[in-house]
């Protein structure tokens, strides 16, 4: 079973109890391999969701059993001798159950063993004046 439009299947409920840190999987997140097709939740494609962009994680923390992530972007302030100052500022907050940062966690590291793969170095053609 897969999760409709998402790269990896959802995991198991046996598969979810034995990762670090993930005690009891949340009722509708993860689904049994025996479960009907029909009690998997469906996944609507929501085309005004944001797009959040961030150069770091500046914080992170736990309170209440969710996970805490505070994003956070570059900023240049041009300053009045034409100079300028960088600053971060937040762009988002994330917070979620621990099985969801498990999620997170998995889709982050496959995006990037993809791009590792997709930087193959190439030799940059030289060219030759004659």
């Amino acid at each position: 079973m897969t999760d409709r439009g998402w790269s990896r299947p959802f995991c198991s409920l046996v598969q979810c109890a034995r990762l670090p840190g993930h005690t009891q999987p949340e009722e509708g997140i993860v689904s049994d391999p025996e479960t009907p097709e029909a009690a998997i939740p469906k996944y609507d494609d929501v085309t005004s969701a944001p797009y959040v962009y961030f150069d770091r994680v500046a914080a992170h923390g736990v309170i209440g059993g969710a996970i805490q992530l505070e994003l956070a972007s570059r900023t240049l302030i041009p300053l009045p001798d034409g100079g300028v100052e960088v600053r971060f500022a937040t762009s988002g907050r994330l917070r979620c159950s621990p099985a969801a940062a498990i999620q997170l966690r998995d889709a982050a590291i496959a995006v990037l063993k993809m791009h590792d793969q997709s930087e193959v170095k190439t030799p940059t053609a030289t060219s030759k004046l004659n």
